[in-house]
């Protein structure tokens, strides 16, 4: 008994010394504000953290449709505004929530574009697992910035303090394949409508009243895909931003943007491969100029890292 009770307490000493370390070795890697500016954060979740406070005009909000139908630098090139990809994998519409109010702590963007897709995704359909897979990145943010270490090390080899090129394509991930879509009349019209999750109007509620608190227009967008979306979604999603008077914007409508599943896809017409996301960036430049919502910041010398990302990026698309 007594061996056991000394097994039991040098088993909570080693978990209470590992956690602490964890959390000595988050505080390091964690993009406090010595190294924000430098983009020291994981890029799939908090990648916007690196960006200079206040220097962000529009946040695109979303699943993969949006990181790969955005990218900010081609609008940077074009019309010179800053807008940033704030997109995950399969992203829940709580998590859209949750990263509207993480940029919403450095950042005072005009305009946020949310992607209606994830105002259809149930959380049910998730792996059992990933509510607490989320709540260890949320609590232990050790799990979100593991892989820092190597930038870390690679800087001072190099004895260069400039990460920009950690997050140039400001969260657009660039993919240049080509896979055909076999074209079809996926926006086939119906009177009929596609239900929304009750979880998921509580969040979209919630979304709506932070970016009105914070002052900031809220636009639903859906991009391009023929794979996921359908004229019962568009009606759903109609009825919902009528109600509050939201914008919606739906790119599949007659083939909005023009796009060409044959040569701008890269899977078969689920997302856009780069020559479509250079489309829907065009689209984006536009909206935010017609709509006055942003200023051409490339003459302005406190957006020298841009010009900066913008040359990495160009050089990569090479």
């Amino acid at each position: 008994m007594k061996q056991m009770m000394r097994n039991l307490l040098k088993s909570i000493l080693f978990m209470t010394i590992l956690l602490v370390l964890m959390i000595v070795v988050t505080l390091f890697l964690m993009p406090i504000d010595s190294v924000r500016k430098y983009g020291f954060v994981n890029a799939s979740n908090y990648e916007i953290l690196s960006e200079k406070e206040n220097t962000i005009d529009a946040i695109a909000v979303g699943d993969s449709l949006i990181y790969s139908g955005i990218s900010p630098m081609e609008i940077w090139k074009e019309f010179g505004f800053t807008v940033f990809d704030c997109a995950t994998q399969g992203q829940l519409i709580r998590e859209s929530y949750r990263q509207i109010e993480m940029a919403f702590k450095n950042q005072k963007p005009k305009v946020v574009f949310l992607e209606a897709n994830v105002i259809y995704r149930d959380a049910k359909n998730k792996p059992w697992y990933y509510d607490y897979q989320q709540l260890i990145k949320r609590y232990v943010p050790f799990s979100n910035y593991h892989n820092n270490w190597k930038k870390l090390i690679s800087s001072l080899e190099h004895h260069n303090a400039n990460f920009s090129k950690v997050n140039v394509y400001k969260g657009y991930r660039y993919v240049n394949n080509t896979k055909s879509g076999k074209l079809k009349n996926y926006m086939k019209y119906t009177t009929k409508k596609a239900s929304i999750p009750e979880e998921n109007k509580i969040y979209f509620d919630k979304i709506v009243e932070l970016c009105k608190k914070n002052q900031v227009r809220l636009v639903v967008i859906s991009t391009p895909s023929m794979v996921v979306w359908n004229y019962k979604k568009h009606n759903g999603i109609v009825a919902l931003t009528e109600s509050y008077g939201i914008e919606y914007i739906d790119l599949n409508i007659d083939n909005a943007l023009n796009i060409n599943w044959k040569k701008e896809s890269r899977d078969e017409g689920d997302h856009l491969n780069y020559l479509g996301a250079k489309k829907m960036s065009h689209f984006i430049g536009t909206y935010l100029q017609e709509h006055h919502l942003a200023v051409d910041h490339r003459e302005d010398e406190a957006y020298a890292s841009w010009h900066h990302a913008y040359a990495v990026y160009e050089e990569n698309l090479e």
